[in-house]
């Protein structure tokens, strides 16, 4: 992967059932598995018209049917991936939407064999189309390949991550990438890369290999196919990224502009894994709007991540609503 340049396969895996046991094998031995119809065609349709809402109601100026209203003076602030992490939208009606679908929670319940869970407060990824403006083109995915778990502070199996993509995926628009497998070598780390992982603080949960690892130069990774409102889980222990497509044949409708990516992150782990001093965050951070990673036994503020900080002026943007939450979604907060 010179230049950090990634050239994934572009993939058909087998679409799993919600908290079947073919689900968890694939995610057992390959690292990820793709769950079928997490959110239905329509409701996936519903949780993009609440993501413009969310967007809309920023106080900047976005228009959903304006694309020259897009620009970077009036987005969100976003990062690596087009990642859109603070700013409120943790707690849009959107992400409350989308986690608390009944697939979404059974996938994850499955996987801990536990049905009380507490959910991230994470952002979404929002592409923009490239073809109106090149510098809205997310980072390309051989730069920042990464595991999202600290190699020694938290051995074995801690976390498995997901998303709900929005919207169908495409060779040419790209969307996440996985190293198949990869999970497997996490064990190894802190012998192969001693140096590269003793600059990292233990309780920084991000480790990225470099390009000419010889393990990801033998291994391709893939670019499954997504349908909307598919959810891809994935083990933190695997090597992984998002990147964008070669994006050739993507052009947008003036009259109709749409995003070309929309995904909801989205983490659900164990209540028995985190403690009062955090879920006391937790249920603050819901009043304050405050947005977190995928981790939900420790508290990170995403509003405070230093990309966010350094990106521009983040109070500049209105937040949600304070959100109005049912028992079950209470649950998830903890």
């Amino acid at each position: 992967m010179p230049g950090g340049q990634l050239h994934p396969q572009y993939v058909h895996v087998p679409r799993l059932p919600a908290g079947s046991q073919e689900s968890l094998d694939h995610l057992e031995s390959e690292g990820y598995v793709v769950i079928a119809n997490a959110l239905s065609p329509t409701e996936a349709d519903h949780a993009i018209d609440l993501t413009w809402n969310y967007l809309e109601s920023l106080g900047t100026g976005v228009d959903r049917g304006d694309v020259s209203t897009w620009g970077d003076d009036r987005w969100p602030i976003n990062v690596h991936g087009g990642i859109v992490p603070s700013q409120g939208i943790g707690h849009s009606a959107a992400q409350w939407f989308i986690r608390s679908a009944p697939a979404v929670k059974d996938a994850f319940a499955a996987v801990w064999d536990d049905d009380e869970l507490l959910v991230s407060f994470d952002g979404m990824a929002l592409w923009r189309p490239t073809d109106v403006d090149p510098s809205w083109a997310t980072d390309r995915g051989g730069a920042w390949l990464h595991i999202d778990q600290h190699p020694i502070s938290r051995p074995g199996l801690q976390c498995v991550q997901g998303a709900v993509t929005l919207t169908r995926t495409s060779a040419d628009i790209g969307g996440n990438i996985v190293v198949p497998g990869s999970h497997k070598w996490f064990a190894d780390i802190p012998v192969r890369y001693a140096d590269r992982l003793a600059a990292i603080p233990e309780m920084q949960d991000h480790f990225r290999f470099p390009t000419d690892d010889p393990q990801l130069q033998a291994t391709p990774p893939v670019m499954a196919h997504m349908e909307a409102g598919d959810m891809m889980l994935w083990d933190s222990r695997t090597v992984h990224c998002s990147s964008p497509g070669p994006q050739a044949e993507v052009t947008t409708d003036a009259a109709a502009p749409e995003l070309l990516r929309v995904a909801s992150l989205v983490c659900m782990m164990p209540k028995s894994r985190s403690n009062p001093e955090v879920i006391a965050h937790r249920r603050s951070a819901v009043e304050s709007r405050i947005s977190t990673t995928n981790w939900s036994d420790r508290w990170v503020n995403a509003d405070q991540f230093p990309m966010v900080l350094s990106e521009g002026d983040p109070t500049k943007y209105r937040l949600p609503p304070v959100p109005q939450l049912d028992e079950n979604q209470r649950a998830l907060v903890g």
